[in-house]
């Protein structure tokens, strides 16, 4: 277990190793962009255009369809269900006491 001065400092690292990651990308996207301009244009798209909905197979919008309809019915039927009064609470949260380090 950890002290919570060395855990602050743990913290603090990371911190500055994400900002310094994250400067450190910036900075190497800006060259690529400034590389890929002084290349020239960029060469055409030749990926297949993505198929528009109404080009998906009836047999696949009727199973979503389906799904959809048999979703909606669990929902409609979880909502409705009446719980007795007094009924035990299906969860609680409770917050735990922090341990202490041996030795301590």
């Amino acid at each position: 277990m950890k002290s919570r001065r060395e855990f602050l400092k743990l913290v603090a690292a990371g911190s500055a190793a994400a900002l310094t990651t994250r400067a450190r990308t910036a900075a190497a996207s800006a060259k690529r962009a400034a590389r890929h301009a002084m290349a020239g244009p960029a060469p055409a798209d030749t990926t297949p255009p993505k198929p528009a909905v109404a080009a998906i197979a009836p047999a696949i919008r009727e199973e979503i369809e389906k799904q959809k309809k048999s979703t909606a019915g669990t929902l409609k039927m979880l909502r409705d269900y009446d719980l007795p009064a007094g009924s035990p609470m299906a969860f609680s949260f409770a917050a735990l006491k922090p341990r202490r380090a041996e030795g301590r």
